[in-house]
Order: C-alpha cells, then structure tokens, then sequence
C-alpha cells in the first residue's frame, strides 16, 4: 500500500491549455484523487447571513463540478459505498479543502445537494450546518423537522445546540434519502495483529486475529444509532471472517451440543477483554460495533453484548434480545435456543430465552448477574 500524504497536488491538463487542480484525499488510507478546483477560494466569513451564503453558493454553482462528481461516484462503485458511506466520503473530501468547519459544512452540503441528496444548509449568525434525511434516526444528534420531516446534522460527533437556526433553503428540489444499509465498504489498507488466549472446559484456545483498521476508523465515523438492530446488522471485513469467525466455528465443530458451543463463544466473549466504561475509554456514551469491539482493549457490558449476539447469529444461526437493566445501568444477553421448554431463564413473544452475561467471568449459559425481574426493556436484534 502507498504512505498517503495529505497534501495537494497539481495535475496539469494540456487539452484547452487548462489546469485543474486535484487533492489527494485519505479514505481510511486508500489514496482517492478528487479534482476540486470548484471547491477552492471559497471561504465563509466570521459573520454569517443569508445573503454571504447565497453569494458563496452562487460562485459554486456557476463553476463546472463534473469532473468531481464523476470521480465521486468512481469510489462510490470501487470501495461499495452505501449513501452513507457517500456522506462520509464528502467529509474526507471537505476536510482537504479547507481548514474551516464553516466552509466544510457549507462545501459539503454543496456536493451532497449536487449528488442528489436531500439536504438542508441551516445557520446562526457564527456557524454553518449541514443536515440530512436519513432512513434511520441516530441517537444523542442534533436535528430539525421542516416539512413533516426529520433532519440529522451531518457532523455526527457535533452535538452543540447553537441556539437559534435559520434554514436556507436551497434553489434545488428534495433530494433522496440516506440510506444506512449496513453494507460495509472494501476498505483495507491498514491492518494489525492482535492475539486472544483463553480457557474453556480446561483447554486453551488462542486466536491470531487481523485487525482491519481502515474497516473500523470508517466505523467509528459512523452516527451512533439506538442500540439495537443497527449494530448487529452490518456486515464484516474478509479479516475478520478469515481470522475471527472461520478459527472460532472450527474450534466448535468437535463441541456435541449446541449449549456447549454458545458457552464457548461466551467465555470467549468475557475473557478478551478488559473492561472500561465508555466515558472512561472516549469521553462519552459510544457503542461499538462487533468489529470495532474486537479492535479494542477495553470494552463495556452494551460492547460485548452486541459482539457476543453478532456470534451467536454468525456462526450458530441463533437469535438474541438485550435485557436492559436501567435501574443498574447494566445489559446482558437473552440467547433464544431451542428445545427449552422444561428449562429456561425467560420467555419473550411465546420463545424460550437463556440469560448469558457476557461482561463477567465464570457465569456460564443461565446464570443471572442480576436478577431478571429488574429488566426494564427487552430490545430486539433481529
């Protein structure tokens, strides 16, 4: 893989005697060249109102921008961006362009209003936004209805109320919405190892793990959503089928029942990790998603839980609900096997249910940390 450089370039054009000017952007370390020359000299000022705003989108508007857009939807195709990942592509994009989050949210409102996105450009008299229609709604963002619907600012990691805002509404009609479809792009430019040693039924076990890092900095870029479906239902990195799930279902396949296997991929779940809390590890509420989960040190009870239903259903076919404990601030797992009717922990929609806790040690398949007449809320996964 080439190091990447974030620094522009020039490409020198010799058809028409032009120039164009291209940066070369960091996707997750993939090296894209995106020809911005419409995007350059435009420069928010300190003090924003309707009228600067409409003079700086004029000047964007009356520039040729089918050269990027053309380059754009090259990536969209190349790494399988879903809408999303089109959203994050425009922020590695305008990043590059300029050193200002003002100009930044203005340029990529811009883009994401060419590509055809349902997009709204909101402002104060010192700061600039960028919002959109989205199919889902991420949790503990800002957003604002106009026209009956809900729309999310695009900075996921901004949650600055900024008092009152006023919408500039854009000369272009409603757009598409953005869709999350849990699709994950090919990313794969960088890669670790990371090792797993643990102890089952008196036998260890190790796995040699290849961290994709590109996979989970995109992850980490994406909107926290609700805990819940969003997170067990995305797909994986050829890494982490190669040296996580295909190691962990060879190891069960000499395992006679099935309770045997999910109480392996338990132990396995509450062995690797240490635990932190989240606003410990990051400052902040964050659920990780199961890669990212096996990327880290650290990890909460909401981590290993998502991680440890992500198993279940990749590599058992068996699926799960979160018990949520409010009162204790706690989650576990509620594992629906079959062939439980004279014997189990819950039942939930008619279907027989197995407490797993995946955040201690030593609790196996059925035993409760917490006893579970304090679940406050059953949250499905699939």
């Amino acid at each position: 893989m080439r190091t990447i450089l974030s620094k522009s370039v020039l490409i020198v054009c010799f058809l028409f005697g032009t120039y164009a000017q291209a940066l070369v952007i960091d996707f997750y370390g993939h090296t894209l060249d995106i020809e911005t020359s419409g995007l350059n000299r435009i420069q928010t000022p300190g003090y924003i109102s309707k009228n600067n705003l409409s003079s700086l989108l004029y000047r964007l508007e009356s520039k040729d921008h089918n050269n990027m857009l053309s380059q754009v939807y090259d990536a969209q195709v190349s790494y399988g961006l879903d809408d999303m990942g089109m959203v994050l592509l425009t922020k590695k994009i305008t990043k590059e362009v300029s050193p200002s989050r003002n100009t930044r949210n203005l340029l990529q409102f811009f883009i994401l209003d060419q590509l055809g996105y349902d997009v709204k450009l909101t402002y104060t008299k010192t700061s600039v936004s960028c919002f959109g229609l989205l199919d889902d709604r991420p949790a503990a963002s800002i957003y604002i209805y106009q026209d009956g619907k809900r729309y999310t600012n695009l900075d996921f990691h901004d949650t600055r109320v900024m008092g009152t805002r006023y919408l500039y509404r854009s000369a272009s009609s409603n757009g598409r919405t953005i869709q999350f479809t849990g699709a994950l792009p090919k990313v794969d430019a960088k890669l670790s190892n990371r090792s797993f040693k643990w102890f089952f039924q008196g036998k260890l076990y190790q796995l040699e793990a290849t961290n994709n890092q590109s996979f989970t900095e995109y992850l980490n870029d994406l909107p926290q959503f609700q805990l819940g479906k969003d997170y067990t239902g995305v797909s994986h990195s050829s890494e982490f089928a190669s040296t996580v799930l295909n190691p962990l279902k060879n190891y069960m396949e000499d395992m006679t029942s099935l309770e045997q296997k999910a109480n392996f991929l338990l132990n396995f779940v509450q062995s690797s990790f240490s635990y932190k809390t989240d606003q410990d590890q990051y400052g902040r509420e964050k659920y990780n998603y199961p890669e990212e989960t096996l990327s880290s040190s650290y990890s909460d009870c909401e981590d290993r839980t998502i991680l440890l239903a992500y198993l279940y259903q990749e590599l058992l076919g068996l699926e799960s609900v979160i018990l949520h404990f409010k009162k204790e601030k706690h989650v576990c797992l509620g594992l629906k096997l079959p062939h439980r009717s004279n014997s189990y922990s819950f039942k939930y929609r008619d279907a027989a249910f197995m407490v797993c806790e995946p955040t201690g040690r030593g609790y196996k398949v059925g035993d409760t940390a917490i006893g579970l007449h304090r679940i406050s809320e059953v949250i499905e996964l699939y």
